[in-house]
């Protein structure tokens, strides 16, 4: 028989692991909530912890209280005038790096719509769990509870696991909070801007979460997956929102709902760009009746593109066709009327139509083509290399069956098998492979608003930044697991995360404006000396290799000290250096700041 259930709290130490090697031993209370068959969480203690490279745990300090917290000083001399003494409070926090954090905030205006937008201390709460993630790189959540003693932050009361994970769990049922950020950073948009549109997935072990589903998982682990949709303004290199749809749903069914999330925001008149795997009739149709511009990768085996790659393929080799920022790249443009179906929203007596109806409408887009030699060169190699691999798993007796459908399907259409009495011989269809490399190297682009090929094929490529701006949220923003029990806490934690991804590439964009002038003799109308032009060029050899969190982390040894007495109160800073003073300068920061 099962044992019955307790409802006494139970205590277990719990070994965590932080990025940096230590290792933080947690004493953890749980309870077992009958109710919803789970232990819930009563708290968790920092009691020791094993510094890197050893095994013997060091006990933490007990948490002192405030009036504790201050250092006392008594002066020898007063004691023996036997004069009553001053009592002398003192206290140091790192602040180097997190004044810089705050600036970005400030300057962004990212902090200020977040205290738009809910009370004060719903958006300390964000806000503090936003800069820790920035400032860690992404250390799990838990390690905050030790980081914020010398880190301040907006939220003074202290964090600890309860509060940021009732704060997850309102943040994600308050759509009205996010939705309204988002439309702050939209404000700035101008019209006819470029928004890219993508996803990736997040994996998770829980079973719990009923939005994770299987599908294709981009990690490749054979998790269960939660699909995360961004939209983000090429032209400023900033995300601007962000949504989450079960991890089974395609992408080509998602793009309806982001130009509905668009047009709420009021953005209007933008140019959408999308990878192939949102390209479709329906979503061409879609973008056409929500007025926006699109550049879409299409595939090159639709049957009303192919016809015009084999019309075309002459004029690639003219020195015209030659991409202006890729000389070894090949563009030309079609311009073609094509016919599109709309489901009509509302019924028509005048044209005899019914809500629901299907009505026809014709427009023009532009068809870009594009050969690539290098691409084409890769292509063959990885068709090779693929129908080699399936070829030899048949000799050495694989059954068809168990191969994969992908493979099943080249197997069929590209390898000739034949069987007598118990031989069977694998060789190649080289008429069907001949075909199939025909089309290697050569890629399409739709539009309904770029005319000039080059011009769609800059803004494609410059759609990669959200592929750059999701491996950020992974890396600096603990997003690669989920660690949360129901979908509003996921989408609360979404959102912070979200905050944290938009203060890093303010930031990072900051970072790359400054690049260009440095080490340059003039900067506008001001001539600079030879000192300032070597101390720019040191500060851009630095700003090259230093990456966005070891920037954050060189300023992390300044330290406030702040001194009080009944009569005077006097604080100070570690002192920095002519570079750090020149990074904090072109940040916009004053160093008088620390």
């Amino acid at each position: 028989m099962p044992s019955n259930i307790s409802e006494e709290v139970k205590t277990r130490t719990i070994h965590n692991r932080q990025k940096n090697g230590d290792i933080y031993i947690l004493e953890r209370k749980t309870i077992y909530d009958a109710e919803k068959k789970y232990n819930k969480v009563v708290s968790t203690k920092l009691v020791a912890k094993i510094p890197k490279g050893t095994e013997i745990p060091v006990p933490t300090r007990p948490k002192k209280a405030k009036a504790e917290m201050n250092t006392e000083f008594v002066p020898a001399n007063d004691y023996a005038s036997g004069r009553s003494p001053d009592r002398i409070s003192a206290s140091r926090t790192r602040i180097g790096m997190m004044n810089i954090i705050g600036h970005i905030g400030k300057t962004s205006g990212i902090d200020d719509a977040i205290y738009r937008n809910t009370d004060t201390g719903t958006a300390e709460k964000i806000i503090s769990l936003a800069r820790y993630l920035l400032a860690t790189n992404g250390q799990s959540l838990p390690g905050i509870l030790t980081w914020q003693y010398n880190h301040p932050l907006p939220y003074a009361e202290g964090i600890s696991e309860d509060i940021y994970h009732d704060l997850f769990r309102s943040v994600g049922a308050d759509e009205a909070l996010q939705q309204n950020f988002f439309l702050s950073r939209c404000g700035d948009l101008s019209s006819g801007v470029a928004i890219a549109y993508d996803s990736t997935t997040v994996s998770t072990y829980s079973e719990n979460q009923a939005e994770a589903r299987y599908g294709y998982n981009k990690a490749g682990d054979g998790l269960k997956t939660v699909k995360y949709l961004s939209l983000y303004s090429i032209d400023t290199r900033q995300p601007i929102a962000f949504t989450k749809q079960p991890g089974n749903l395609p992408d080509v069914v998602t793009i309806s709902n982001a130009l509905s999330q668009l047009m709420a925001l009021g953005v209007k008149k933008a140019e959408v760009v999308t990878d192939n795997g949102y390209y479709s009739e329906k979503n061409i149709s879609e973008m056409f009746q929500a007025s926006f511009g699109f550049v879409t990768l299409a595939k090159t085996n639709l049957k009303w593109i192919r016809p015009e790659i084999d019309s075309h393929r002459q004029e690639m080799g003219k020195l015209s066709s030659v991409c202006p920022f890729d000389p070894s790249t090949h563009g030309l443009t079609v311009i073609l009327m094509r016919d599109f179906v709309k489901v009509r929203k509302y019924g028509s007596k005048k044209a005899g139509l019914s809500k629901g109806d299907e009505e026809t409408f014709r427009r023009k887009v532009y068809l870009h083509i594009f050969y690539n030699a290098t691409r084409n060169v890769g292509e063959d190699e990885s068709f090779n290399q693929d129908l080699i691999s399936i070829k030899r798993m048949l000799e050495e007796g694989v059954p068809p069956g168990e191969l994969s459908d992908a493979a099943q399907d080249k197997a069929k259409k590209y390898l000739a098998i034949s069987t007598r009495g118990k031989t069977t011989r694998i060789g190649y269809n080289e008429k069907a492979c001949a075909q199939a490399k025909q089309y290697h190297g050569f890629f399409a682009l739709v539009s309904n608003s770029e005319k000039d090929p080059f011009s769609a094929l800059s803004k494609y490529r410059k759609r990669e930044y959200i592929e750059g701006c999701f491996k950020s949220g992974k890396q600096h923003a603990d997003s690669t697991r989920l660690r949360v029990w129901d979908a509003d806490t996921l989408r609360g934690r979404m959102f912070v995360q979200f905050v944290n991804l938009c203060y890093y590439e303010f930031l990072s964009e900051k970072v790359r404006s400054i690049k260009p002038s440095l080490g340059k003799a003039d900067e506008g109308s001001v001539h600079k000396s030879k000192e300032q032009i070597k101390l720019e060029k040191k500060l851009l050899s630095w700003l090259e290799n230093t990456p966005i969190y070891l920037q954050l982390q060189w300023f992390d040894v300044i330290e406030g000290v702040k001194i009080s007495s009944k009569l005077k109160s006097v604080r100070w800073a570690t002192e920095t250096t002519s570079m750090d003073n020149l990074y904090l300068e072109k940040l916009g920061m004053a160093t008088k700041m620390f």
